[in-house]
């Protein structure tokens, strides 16, 4: 049964090097902890909703929990490895009371390595929904096949501007039905903040973005983003609406924006797809993308 004497608060700035330690994981050196403090003031990360848990309010912190707000009003949610000697109730209840303190955004997020099978029973404790698991994908540099401009009757792949944050998430909505891309996170989020989330991942490039039409209505989209620091670029999205699919469109896609990058210093291509969408990690197969990662992914919905 888990200890229900357990103390849960946010973490007073005195104690934050001992929390940052937490994070870091029992094998990181005596100077994580700072190292971890440092790289979160570099990147902007603010940590008023950094919590721990102790046995006593003046005893050592067992396990840390730290809530970050991003882009489209996400908030992710990070937890400190712990071992057999920290219940995984407790570390649920302190999710949970800083899931329920928070208030920055409208769902909270979490991805976890496929080996951290505590801390998923952890988040699931805590009132968080496993949403599926993503399978990271990347293609490393090579000339993408057979590329035509000449798009099938009533398609127009139309260049992003300003003004087209509607259409566009008009098309975000026709792809989502009936989709096979974590189908439990539809309706969690306004279509605008996912755009917005998709605009911050990496850096925002108007010339990486496309909206697709058919017969003159938003119908779907390819999305890229230059990722400088990481040295890549990133397949942010890429979805088609029922009217679409099973016509060669997302081959042809992928490989349009696979030849948009010929001239541009990082080529190599990542994406994400659920791990459950046969079709999506055919077409990435097919087109020379191979998987080297794997994590699963929660949400929880703010309740206000």
């Amino acid at each position: 049964m888990p200890d229900t004497s357990i103390h849960i608060e946010r973490i007073p700035a005195n104690r934050r090097l001992e929390a940052a330690r937490l994070m870091a994981g029992p094998t990181a050196d005596r100077d994580s902890g700072a190292r971890f403090l440092a790289a979160t003031t570099r990147h902007g990360v603010e940590l008023d909703e950094f919590w721990g848990l102790s046995d006593t309010p003046d005893g050592p912190l067992r396990a840390a929990a730290l809530l970050t707000p991003a882009a489209g009003g996400a908030v992710m949610a990070f937890v400190s490895p712990f071992g057999a000697d920290v219940a995984v109730e407790d570390v649920g209840r302190l999710l949970d009371a800083a899931a329920t303190a928070n208030r920055a955004g409208s769902l909270m997020q979490a991805l976890l390595e496929s080996q951290e099978d505590r801390a998923a029973d952890a988040f699931l404790g805590a009132g968080f929904t496993h949403v599926g698991d993503l399978l990271y994908m990347r293609r490393p540099w090579s000339a993408p096949g057979g590329v035509s401009s000449d798009w099938p009757p009533s398609v127009e792949v139309e260049p992003w501007r300003d003004g087209l944050e509607d259409d566009l998430a008009a098309a975000l909505e026709r792809s989502y039905i009936d989709t096979l891309d974590c189908p439990e996170l539809c309706g969690l989020r306004q279509t605008p903040d996912v755009v917005a989330s998709h605009k911050a991942t990496g850096k925002f490039d108007p010339h990486l973005w496309w909206l697709v039409r058919f017969r003159g209505a938003p119908a779907g989209a390819l999305l890229l983003n230059p990722c400088p620091t990481q040295g890549h670029t990133e397949l942010v999205y890429l979805g088609l609406g029922p009217e679409l699919r099973g016509s060669g469109m997302g081959r042809s896609l992928v490989r349009f924006g696979l030849k948009a990058l010929s001239k541009r210093r990082h080529r190599t291509v990542l994406c994400a797809v659920d791990s459950r969408n046969a079709p999506a990690k055919r077409l990435y197969e097919r087109e020379g993308f191979s998987s080297f990662a794997q994590r699963r992914a929660f949400v929880r919905a703010v309740t206000r």
